[in-house]
């Protein structure tokens, strides 16, 4: 049996792997691969991955490391077929003792997937994840984490991570794979010789919101706007402004962005004898076209649909 651990991290499709291959479970199963229900919260293995890092699910119990590792022995002893894939965003920054210990109790062979990306719009697109939730009190300025990357997300350190599974299950078992070479979950499929699944979902899950929202959202949780009304916002901004461009920041900012984890992800990517492609060199500017995000303007459009 061989087990395909894929860590994610956020915001590279994994939405979309975990709801096609959850979408698909019970055909693939006759097919000889599991995607098995064992450790769910949402459609992938987040309790295992929560309960490696000693945490609570937000809104949700904290699970325990041997429930959740005894479930998952419990259906892989039960399975008859040759492939198994265990999917959590979550997986990606787990600490290298729960691990080890993962790997002690697994006993199978494994293989670890992860996809990296392009640090500035990782960084952009993690910001924009955090400053739409409504309700969760983050309204800090994107500016603060473009001179600082590293304190907006543990994840973002991609280096230590991978280079921890990399040490726990073997340099060989890490398939080291760039967002930007096409989509992860073809990709996915690919690597688990799936290529004749279902497509994945028509639209973008989980998608980032245009540049007005996410400011609007933030300026909302500043002056301390309820939850209930920020879900409000959201929506109402989201449909009002679904046409606008992404989130606007300078290419300059962004260079910064790559240049801060530049020289630790050229030891990374030497470390699997490939070529690290997110440099200054062969950055490539993203066309902004406007230059703010939220403005006076967009503010008087979004009162003028409330009147």
């Amino acid at each position: 049996m061989e087990l395909t651990i894929h860590i994610g991290p956020h915001k590279t499709g994994t939405t979309a792997i975990q709801t096609a291959f959850a979408r698909a479970a019970p055909a693939l199963r006759k097919e000889g691969l599991l995607y098995p229900k064992t450790n769910w919260h949402h459609p992938a293995q987040h309790r295992l991955a929560f309960a490696l890092k000693n945490r609570a699910i937000p809104g949700a119990d904290k699970p325990d490391i041997d429930t959740e590792t005894d479930e998952l022995l419990y259906a892989l002893d039960r399975f008859r077929g040759d492939r198994v894939l265990l999917s959590s965003e979550e997986f990606f920054a787990c600490p290298p003792e729960a691990l080890s210990r993962l790997k002690d109790r697994l006993g199978v062979n494994t293989r670890v997937v992860t996809f990296l990306r392009r640090p500035d719009n990782f960084l952009i697109s993690c910001y924009n994840q955090k400053i739409k939730q409504p309700g969760n009190g983050f309204h800090a300025p994107i500016r603060r984490f473009l001179k600082d990357p590293y304190s907006l997300t543990p994840e973002f350190d991609f280096p230590t991570h991978v280079t921890t599974w990399a040490e726990v299950f073997g340099k060989s078992a890490i398939c080291l794979e760039v967002y930007e070479n096409g989509p992860p979950l073809a990709r996915l499929r690919a690597l688990l010789g799936q290529g004749h699944m279902p497509p994945g979902p028509p639209a973008r899950l989980n998608a980032s919101v245009p540049g007005v929202v996410a400011d609007l959202m933030r300026h909302a949780k500043v002056i301390g706007m309820s939850p209930a009304h920020q879900r409000a916002l959201l929506q109402r901004a989201g449909q009002l402004f679904a046409d606008c461009p992404p989130f606007v920041v300078a290419d300059a900012d962004r260079i910064a962005v790559i240049a801060a984890l530049e020289p630790e992800l050229d030891a990374l990517f030497k470390s699997f004898n490939k070529t690290n492609p997110y440099t200054r060199q062969t950055f490539q500017p993203v066309p902004a076209p406007r230059d703010h995000n939220a403005n006076m303007q967009d503010l008087m459009r979004l009162v003028d649909t409330l009147l």
